[in-house]
């Protein structure tokens, strides 16, 4: 993982539990009960070292364990005293200028030799764990790869805490004299930790979605204001009302990023379920994680997290042979699998690929049929209806129920959660070589470029990134192939969609000698609907669909116009799939009753 991606991150959570491991230390004197107190100062020491374990930070996670050590000799019985917490709150300060001195290094995390510390002296006074032995950096270097800032830091932690037993017979630091010296000292410490620059402070998530939420009725009051404007036929109110959405789309843009998370932070958390799933099962696999520091949606990002560990699961059961299988198909013993993030024009695909034995075509035909599900049609299915078919309830090619798979509900949950965010699902695959899950997902949820067009009397909208262009054609003279209507392309041709037959919408007649087609890319496949009026782009404020449409494959949600009437957004990925069916389930069809 690229280190810099997350230094913010750390600086900000290794800071909040140094200040709470100050505040506690400075309260620990007036306690009457100690333990309590201690365990808490303990476990933010504990959470320094893990943070900073995981960046490479050494010198931060060698003095972070020595505090522990000392707080733990506390935890166990000794007397709490000025001194001690004294001595401590200096272990504390210099933590603080580690890890600035770590987030503001050029590109490495700091990391040094153990046997430049102190002379060896360790943990409460004891010696260095492998001293004099050096202790390579993040970047895989020695010494050469430190801060020499940071080794003199420790080497100052490390002889402060190896001092504390000392300090259980010093005279009471209220009443000891301080010299000049020292006096000018403490008040430097004081006055650099005091002046401090804040760069970074915590906001609640809800409160970033009512903020996100205000801006969408910002924009869509905005959308109302240009079309009084426009029947006004005020210029001067226009130009204003084009200077207020200048500052509004910089506004949600802000918080649109403030929202994003790296998709790392989730990413990480299955390292452990590969490990189990790998124990459980006898098989060795490698979680390999690219694209880590892409930024998603948090609440996108979260809905994610269940789908994400059904596909992995079902890779790791169905995919991913055992070392004796691998190993007579000529292949490594130990299987990889692949968790992936990238950018795709406003949408971000997460990916979960294995080199596994792949999806048997000829078997989920067999499997569909067997289920009534589907015709069969042997090894002929092609990618489309292979992950139709893979993702309908109750399908599973599982002989058996187990606890990792078998039921036939994991790729339905994962298919009908990804719709619910606007998404799509795609699956590749080759019979021997693995297969690669892909979920298409919006960056935001929130406010996006579309353009506008009617059908009869009502208004739509489609997602700008995905019209490819706007078009006519001669009424009458429209071609068939194989029973298909198609418009002509340039050297070939494109299918051609009714809105009939997607959503059961007729078409306005009318007696204009060209009809309009707007031409949709998907990156997969390049279609064209026929629609009444193109009416022309436009910011607009996604809505979820109310409960009565959530069942209604082909439109990703619905927003809001000026005139105040609903557009639904349409979804490309999912008009081509056919007639956008209504499929029904149980909380739909209580909500319409």
């Amino acid at each position: 993982m690229n280190i810099n991606d997350y230094k913010d991150l750390y600086r900000s959570e290794a800071e909040d539990a140094l200040q709470a491991l100050e505040n506690g230390l400075i309260g620990l004197e007036t306690v009457t009960d100690g333990r309590p107190a201690i365990d808490e100062l303990f476990r933010h020491a504990h959470n320094v070292k893990g943070i900073s374990a995981a960046m490479g930070y050494e010198e931060i996670v060698e003095a972070s364990h020595a505090l522990e050590n000392v707080l733990d000799s506390l935890r166990r019985g000794g007397e709490i005293t000025v001194a001690k917490t004294g001595c401590m709150l200096g272990a504390v300060d210099i933590l603080k200028k580690l890890v600035r001195c770590a987030t503001e290094a050029a590109a490495e995390p700091v990391g040094a030799a153990a046997g430049e510390t102190a002379s060896g002296v360790g943990d409460a006074g004891g010696p260095v764990s492998g001293a004099g032995e050096p202790r390579a950096s993040a970047n895989g270097a020695g010494v050469e790869g430190g801060s020499a800032r940071s080794v003199e830091l420790l080497g100052e932690a490390l002889v402060l805490l190896s001092n504390f037993e000392d300090s259980l017979g010093a005279p009471d630091a209220r009443t000891k004299p301080v010299s000049g010296e020292e006096a000018a000292a403490r008040d430097e410490r004081a006055s650099e930790a005091i002046g401090q620059r804040i760069t970074s402070t915590k906001v609640e998530l809800e409160r970033l979605d009512r903020i996100m939420d205000l801006v969408g009725e910002l924009t869509i009051s905005r959308i109302r204001f240009s079309a009084l404007a426009s029947e006004l036929g005020s210029k001067p109110l226009l130009d204003e009302l084009a200077l207020s959405w200048r500052l509004i789309s910089q506004i949600q843009r802000e918080v649109m990023e403030a929202r994003l998370i790296p998709v790392g932070q989730v990413f990480q958390r299955f390292n452990q379920l590969v490990r189990d799933v790998s124990h459980e099962t006898g098989k060795r696999v490698v979680l390999e994680i690219e694209g880590a520091d892409i930024g998603l949606d948090r609440a996108v990002l979260e809905g994610m997290v269940d789908p994400l560990v059904h596909i992995i699961r079902n890779a790791m059961d169905h995919g991913i042979e055992t070392p004796a299988e691998r190993r007579a198909a000529g292949k490594p013993e130990e299987a990889r699998l692949a968790l992936r993030a990238r950018r795709e024009r406003s949408h971000v695909v997460l990916e979960v690929a294995d080199d596994g034995r792949g999806i048997d075509a000829g078997r989920v035909s067999e499997a569909a049929a067997a289920a009534g599900i589907a015709r069969g049609k042997g090894a002929e299915l092609s990618e489309e209806e292979i992950c139709r078919i893979i993702t309908m309830p109750g399908f599973s090619t599982s002989p058996s129920v187990d606890r990792t798979s078998g039921r036939g509900m994991g790729m339905n949950i994962v298919k009908r959660t990804v719709d619910s965010f606007g998404g799509s699902l795609q699956i590749k695959s080759a019979l021997g070589a693995g297969t690669t899950v892909a979920l298409l997902l919006p960056i935001n949820l929130s406010i996006i470029k579309a353009l506008l067009f009617s059908i009869g009397s009502e208004v739509h909208a489609i997602p700008i990134e995905y019209v490819s262009e706007t078009n006519r054609f001669e009424q009458g003279f429209l071609e068939t192939v194989g029973g298909a209507t198609v418009l002509p392309d340039g050297d070939g041709v494109i299918p051609l969609l009714m809105p009939n037959e997607i959503f059961g919408i007729p078409l306005e007649r009318t007696e204009e000698r060209y009809g309009k087609v707007i031409v949709m890319d998907t990156g997969r496949r390049r279609f064209a609907v026929v629609v009444n009026r193109i009416i022309g782009q436009q910011d607009v404020v996604i809505k979820a669909l109310p409960p009565l449409f959530r069942g209604v494959r082909g439109i990703s949600g619905a927003t809001v116009l000026g005139s105040g009437k609903v557009a639904f957004i349409w979804d490309p990925h999912v008009l081509y799939e056919g007639r956008c069916a209504y499929e029904s389930d149980q909380e739909t069809l209580v909500l319409e009753n």
